[in-house]
């Protein structure tokens, strides 16, 4: 049997002429779900739980409860609902599509994140310790009212607008492409970098203690963007160990930075309308610290250079969005395929 509803104790289900028992749960409803399987245009009055190893796959379902992902399952939802918080496991994948989440979603180690066109209160991942998990975090075409807070694995904004403050701390890379970010931006300790482009941020931004490649703006060797990033307050870029590709952003505070090795490369399209500071200071005038030929020569010596301590070249950083994208469909279509197998559920 695929499912434990406990509607109520001493509720009886018949099932090919077995008569079964559903015995009431511990919840902060009095209602659990247990689901290994597929559902489709039910509501749930209470918590929803995927089993260890379960494979849950929803559609237009209302969960009015909490939500848990145990370690190693799958829980694929489409224009469905969650009325409260999302946990998820270990191991474990969440992914919802043109669906709401009226909750935090909260990653433990998780093996992935993944909201399309969907919505949530708040996105939380954090690192288990001791855990040999990749963990991957990627929002497109979403929606979330409150921050995005990443500590460890990928991060993929993505066509998407957060209400708050956005951080990927000791993590492996955070890219924002045609993103709206309304609070502040921290990228810190990353080990790839990240990108930003045809982007916009409305607090304040710091970039410090990264590896490999910071490309901000739109002309560089990974994203390629057309149209300029804004930047709402002062942007930070500081003690990176990465190749720093600045052009084509245009800042309503200050820019600066210091620590940088190597130091930052910079366009002449940038327009900072507060004061330049650090490595950004030459001639003091925004916009003007490198020319254009400059800013080619070492995009080119950077795409020939040998591979950093993270064995990654500029060509490998460029296929990433492309193989975490292949690696969501491909953990995606396998949890459907085991809920299918699983059966229906009759709730």
């Amino acid at each position: 049997m695929k499912l434990i509803s406990a509607l109520t104790a001493g509720t009886l289900l018949a099932a090919g002429g077995v008569v079964a028992v559903a015995v009431p749960a511990t919840s902060a409803s009095g209602l659990t779900t247990r689901c290994d399987g597929t559902a489709t245009g039910v509501t749930i009055p209470g918590d929803l739980v995927v089993p260890p190893e379960g494979a849950c796959v929803l559609t237009d379902v209302v969960v009015q409860g909490s939500t848990r992902v145990a370690p190693g399952a799958d829980l694929v939802a489409e224009g469905s609902t969650f009325g409260n918080a999302v946990l998820v496991a270990e191991d474990s994948y969440f992914e919802v599509n043109g669906s709401e989440v009226d909750g935090r979603v909260t990653s433990r180690q998780g093996w992935g994140v993944a909201l399309f066109d969907s919505s949530a209160t708040s996105v939380v991942v954090r690192m288990v310790d001791g855990s040999a998990v990749d963990s991957r975090t990627t929002l497109e075409a979403s929606t979330v009212d409150g921050q995005v807070d990443v500590r460890t694995g990928e991060l993929e904004l993505t066509s998407s607008s957060v209400s708050g403050p956005v951080r990927a701390i000791g993590t492996v890379f955070a890219d924002v492409v045609d993103s709206t970010i309304g609070q502040s931006l921290d990228v810190v300790d990353n080990a790839e970098g990240g990108v930003f482009c045809e982007s916009e941020v409305y607090g304040p931004a710091t970039y410090t203690g990264n590896g490999v490649l910071l490309q901000i703006g739109a002309d560089g060797p990974v994203e390629p963007c057309d149209m300029a990033s804004f930047w709402g307050s002062d942007v930070t870029i500081s003690d990176n160990m990465a190749e720093v590709f600045v052009d084509q952003n245009i800042v309503a505070g200050s820019l600066s930075g210091t620590g940088n090795d190597p130091a930052p490369t910079v366009g002449d399209a940038n327009r900072v309308r507060g004061s330049l500071g650090g490595q950004f200071a030459a001639g003091g005038e925004a916009g003007a610290t490198i020319a254009p030929q400059a800013l080619e020569a070492s995009i080119a010596r950077t795409a020939a250079s040998e591979p950093s301590s993270a064995d990654l070249t500029v060509e490998s950083v460029t296929q990433r969005s492309e193989t975490t994208a292949a690696r969501l469909a491909e953990r995606s279509a396998k949890a459907e395929a085991a809920a299918v197998e699983a059966g229906p559920i009759d709730l």
